[in-house]
């Protein structure tokens, strides 16, 4: 904690009187008496703190705890404890923790987790110190107003959770005959390009994916994934209407184009399987020739495949739409005697010469928009798609809605079960049923939620 200098406030005797009254009770006074002290206010000076911090992203903690150390640099006797855990998991020790008040001083977490936090009055809202910052140019409106929940901001922005682009290995590009400087621009030449891109054994099995896609695993990443998709073909998970409630966009043209999408990948074109390598680690190991993912894999290509030869690009087109996501992912501060000290160094961790080091270091981006990225693109090209953003690409986030989370995780498991039903290949019939019925599970959850409506 920076030690600063603050007169000591007054203090009380057993009889509630402050010692200053007191003083003045008993006839001895502050100044002017001949042969008496004079009594002046004394300096305090704040303690050292420890601050406990927990984080969702354990590639994030030893960020973490090196700017634990520089903070301590001006702030002696600071220290930093940390812990971090899969997103998940972490969400889940967060959301036990507070109610009960064993968590950590500060967190990072996503935001369907604070609403629920907020709602039942256990997280504090941004003092006025942090709301100056967050009205200031550091931050775009929309990053403020996502943290904005019933007339409150809640939290320090951080990092950027899902802005995406399109990862292309460009050796592999050059030996498929594909120029590396022309990148898909549109869902149909993804497919084509992937066609190209993918390898197969004489069964005709893909053993390098052309594009490896989420289609397998557990939480709601798998929805997120396949909402790049649909958002391009003109539709989204939820929508609202004017009168503030909420229904599905999904069981609609939008939504059957999406998943025809990733039945042809499959089970038609055969870019990707099942079975395959996935997602990251995939692309990383050169086996899968695209990826479409967030910017903290530029940071594990450098850790752990340097010799990659790739560039990336935005997110393709689709016939209705362009854009990317957002999920913005702030640290909050917990209720308690260090609350202060928690907001002091969060917002240390945004300022600019760490929002520069989280991104060189870790991959993921800031938040801020006041950084200077010139450096970071003049070394690293691949952060371009991320930090410059194109004329006419969108800019879309997850709804301001409790049962989002719900919504999303239920309609992941349903997803990764229809893109192995090879039942639906060329099966307009199939395919609309089973939109059908996923949406019809978010419009369920919506309902006993108290939020359905379509007017």
């Amino acid at each position: 904690m920076k030690q600063r200098m603050r007169s000591i406030k007054p203090q009380r005797t057993t009889s509630g009187l402050s010692r200053r009254a007191f003083l003045k009770s008993t006839g001895v006074g502050l100044a002017g008496a001949a042969g008496v002290t004079v009594l002046r206010p004394r300096i305090s000076v704040a303690a050292p703190v420890t601050l406990s911090m927990w984080s969702c992203f354990p590639e994030i903690e030893q960020f973490y705890k090196k700017a634990g150390d520089e903070y301590a640099k001006t702030h002696p006797g600071f220290k930093l404890d940390t812990l971090s855990a899969d997103i998940r998991s972490m969400e889940q020790k967060i959301a036990a923790a507070i109610p009960t008040d064993t968590g950590p001083d500060l967190y990072d977490v996503s935001r369907n987790i604070i609403l629920s936090l907020a709602d039942a009055n256990l997280v504090p809202p941004d003092p006025p110190k942090v709301m100056g910052l967050l009205k200031s140019s550091a931050f775009h409106p929309s990053v403020v107003e996502f943290n904005t929940w019933k007339g409150q901001v809640y939290g320090v922005p951080f990092l950027e959770g899902s802005k995406p682009a399109l990862y292309y290995n460009t050796k592999m590009f050059k030996e498929a005959g594909l120029d590396p400087n022309k990148p898909p621009a549109t869902f149909d030449e993804l497919l084509t390009y992937a066609q190209k891109l993918t390898k197969k054994d004489a069964a005709g099995n893909p053993t390098r994916a052309g594009i490896t896609l989420r289609l397998v695993g557990q939480g709601s990443g798998i929805a997120e994934k396949f909402w790049y998709v649909l958002y391009a073909m003109g539709g989204d998970p939820v929508v609202q209407t004017k009168s503030g409630k909420w229904h599905n966009n999904y069981d609609n043209d939008a939504g059957r184009a999406a998943m025809k999408f990733y039945i042809d990948a499959v089970h038609k074109y055969r870019v990707d399987d099942q079975k395959l390598p996935r997602d990251t680690s995939a692309f990383v190991s050169e086996q899968a020739a695209m990826h479409m993912r967030e910017a903290d894999v530029i940071g594990t290509l450098k850790e752990k495949g340097p010799k990659v030869e790739y560039m990336t690009a935005p997110i393709p087109r689709g016939p209705k739409r362009w854009g990317g996501m957002t999920q913005p992912y702030s640290i909050y501060a917990s209720k308690g005697k260090n609350m202060e000290a928690a907001w002091d160094f969060a917002q240390f961790l945004v300022s600019p010469p760490m929002a520069l080091k989280l991104t060189k270091e870790v991959g993921w981006l800031s938040l801020r928009q006041d950084v200077d990225w010139a450096p970071l693109l003049k070394e690293t090209p691949q952060y371009k798609p991320f930090v410059v953003w194109d004329k006419g690409r969108q800019i879309y986030a997850e709804p301001l809605l409790p049962a989002w989370d719900e919504i999303e995780s239920k309609m992941a498991d349903r997803l990764v079960t229809a893109y192995a039903d090879k039942s639906l290949l060329d099966n307009p019939a199939g395919i609309a049923k089973t939109m059908k019925d996923i949406a019809a599970q978010s419009d369920e959850i919506l309902k006993k939620a108290g939020v359905y409506g379509t007017d």
